[in-house]
């Protein structure tokens, strides 16, 4: 069974661009795929399915998956809080990681993961291919010491230890060496696609 284009946009949205929930107003125009939640939180989101103008005072909301609510001119859908967002730190590695983690972190040589959030700011709008990639360049510390022969990537979600959310390989290895200029994936080379990544090529000179 394959995953739409929506779904992958959606899904891509939900992991890496900033989640905009805003709180109801009244006598409020409204846009189709805008989400607001009730001025008392009852943990759903809201979804205008019918674009509008919001009623002088708030609507009692049916709550379970998939009613609808009349407000106004606007219809809302009731979606229910899913996944946490995560924060991202990236990471290089010398020997491939797997699914379970492992593989071989670089360290030592100034070497430490870099945080890079899940923010719109950070990140392209996913195209309806579920693409999304980096809007500024991805850069490590200067090296101080050789950290061999760098071949995979991930992320995960704490400085140090935490879970691992996506890896793989890079395009080509790379030895990266004291004294080299900080490794770096360049604005746009770092590719995630429906879920899964492209591999990127990491540099050590400035792009």
């Amino acid at each position: 069974m394959k995953q739409t284009d929506y779904l992958e946009v959606e899904v891509l949205k939900a992991a890496f661009r900033t989640q905009v929930w805003v709180v109801r107003a009244n006598t409020t125009a409204y846009a189709l795929g805008d989400r607001i939640f009730a001025a008392t939180f009852d943990g759903n989101i809201y979804e205008c399915v019918a674009a509008g103008t919001s009623a002088g005072s708030p609507p009692t909301f049916n709550t379970n998956l998939g009613d609808t609510t009349t407000d106004g001119s606007v219809t809302w859908l009731t979606l229910k809080l899913g996944m946490p967002k995560r924060p991202m730190y990236f990471a290089l590695f010398t020997a491939a990681p797997t699914d379970a983690g492992g593989g071989t972190e670089v360290t030592g040589g100034s070497y430490a993961r870099v945080a890079y959030q899940p923010t719109d700011s950070n990140w392209n709008t996913p195209n309806v291919a579920g693409n999304t990639s980096n809007k500024l360049a991805i850069t490590f510390p200067s090296p101080t010491g050789n950290w061999g022969n760098v071949s995979y990537v991930g992320i995960f979600d704490r400085l140090t230890n935490g879970n691992l959310l996506w890896y793989g390989p890079l395009t080509d290895a790379i030895d990266v060496l004291n004294g080299d200029p900080a490794p770096s994936f360049p604005i746009g080379a770092f590719h995630i696609l429906g879920g899964q990544r492209r591999s990127p090529g990491l540099r050590t000179t400035t792009p």
